[in-house]
């Protein structure tokens, strides 16, 4: 038997080499609905304003899962400059990419984002809305990419706003919770 024996490769001291990680389900906040009212038509802004957002579920207050953790946040995620968990782009730059070396972090916008209102339109405008804030607001840093928002519970809505996104390389998956009517 004839083995050949080779030079394994240098490792690499752990003083030059860092850990990369990949976090799927940061969520982004916006601190009030009227950070929306820029991306959305001027009918669904006077609507949201004289009627508010009207879920199907009226009963629900706030986030439903984990009443602890608002909006799935973490407890430290609170930014210094005041607003919501998850509400500054530098914050979440500074405490959680930077911190983590998170190289790829993917976006994951829950809250009213356009699913189970009563009134069908107006969530369809707002998941269209919702895509065009986390485009405008946090795809401006490279590390991360977003989820496309759709109202599912409108097929067809939920197609047109897939397609409209799809071809965008900072978009990466679609979102869908799982409360739905």
């Amino acid at each position: 038997m004839n083995v050949q024996v080779t030079a394994r490769p240098t490792v690499q001291s752990p003083a030059t080499s860092k850990l990369a990680i990949a976090d799927g389900d940061i969520h982004p906040q916006r601190n009030s609905y009227k950070d929306l009212f820029p991306y959305m038509e001027a009918r669904w802004v006077e609507m949201a304003k004289t009627f508010g957002s009207r879920p199907r579920q009226a009963y629900q207050a706030g986030p439903a899962y984990p009443k602890g953790q608002p909006n799935a946040s973490r407890r430290d995620a609170w930014p210094p400059d005041g607003g919501r968990p998850g509400s500054s782009l530098a914050f979440l730059q500074k405490q959680l990419l930077d911190e983590n070396n998170i190289q790829l972090g993917i976006l994951n916008p829950t809250g009213d984002n356009g699913s189970s209102f009563q009134n069908r339109e107006f969530g369809n405008g707002v998941a269209s809305a919702m895509n065009r804030w986390v485009e405008a607001e946090w795809l401006t840093e490279p590390r991360l990419k977003g989820s496309i928002v759709v109202p599912y519970e409108d097929a067809d809505a939920a197609v047109a706003e897939i397609e409209k996104w799809a071809g965008d390389p900072r978009f990466v998956q679609v979102l869908m919770v799982t409360r739905t009517a």
